[in-house]
């Protein structure tokens, strides 16, 4: 490593610049950073720096008043490793739900990564939403949006999914890809958004909201600023599927627990 990085790995690791850095991203992105990713993070400046010719104070400024370099960096900080219908239990409920559906059926997966469990829900609603449905699907990386719109993955993340759905909602594309079947496209909307903007969510009146591994890398009290917002978000009878362990210390009068084995989960009722 160079010079001018080693110089910017001491800097970092002062106090005053760190504690600069973290109170950055929680306030723009609410993620607290887990102390695994520290040097990774680091790393991932000392390159940027490198690249600019700045010192660590100079590439921190520009962060700040630069969108375009803040959205570079913010894309290296989120964790994207997802899979199809990755944990079934709360996928089951899902299905449940859609079986007793009599309307057209309204699903939000937060925090969708490169698609796979967006396109999970999509399977779901299309086997089993009698009336129809459609499925938001959000995330704060422009980046990982874009692979989850295409909708092409490697042929052994196919794998993970059901053999019941694998056959009818995706087409091989040669040996080591797969991709996912045109009419589940139109069904499916992705979209950019931040959940720290939780005042005023344009989003109302959904069924199902699943919110898993998102939660985690947010602070206690930014969690349930969120949390209730999203049950704004629910119509009544909706149903809010959450990480098992994600949240422990949080209640709101408005939603009953769902007992459903393996599962987190509740159902909004009327008070």
């Amino acid at each position: 490593m160079d010079e001018l990085a080693q110089d910017g790995f001491k800097s970092l690791m002062g106090n005053e610049l760190a504690t600069l850095w973290r109170s950055l991203i929680e306030s723009r992105i609410g993620m607290v950073l887990p102390a695994r990713q520290h040097q990774l993070f680091e790393q991932r400046i000392v390159k940027n720096m490198v690249q600019y010719a700045l010192d660590a104070t100079s590439y921190y400024q520009l962060v700040c008043k630069d969108k375009a370099e803040w959205q570079r960096l913010a894309e290296s900080l989120v964790v994207h490793e997802t899979s199809f219908f990755r944990h079934p239990p709360s996928f089951e409920l899902v299905e449940q739900y859609l079986v007793k559906a009599n309307k057209s059926v309204k699903l939000w997966s937060v925090g969708c990564s490169t698609g796979e469990e967006a396109w999970s829900l999509a399977m779901l609603g299309d086997r089993f939403a009698m009336y129809g449905y459609e499925v938001l699907a959000t995330d704060i990386s422009q980046q990982v949006l874009l692979t989850a719109k295409e909708g092409v993955y490697l042929a052994r993340k196919a794998e993970q999914i059901p053999a019941r759905f694998r056959s009818g909602y995706g087409t091989a594309l040669g040996q080591h890809y797969w991709q996912i079947a045109e009419h589940l496209k139109s069904k499916v909307f992705f979209r950019q958004f931040n959940l720290m903007n939780v005042v005023g969510l344009p989003f109302r009146k959904l069924d199902i909201i699943y919110c898993q591994n998102v939660l985690i890398y947010f602070k206690k009290f930014d969690r349930r600023d969120i949390l209730n917002a999203l049950v704004k978000c629910l119509d009544i009878g909706g149903i809010l599927v959450l990480g098992p362990g994600e949240v422990l210390e949080w209640r709101h009068p408005q939603l009953k627990k769902i007992e459903w084995s393996g599962t987190l989960a509740y159902e909004k009722v009327c008070i």
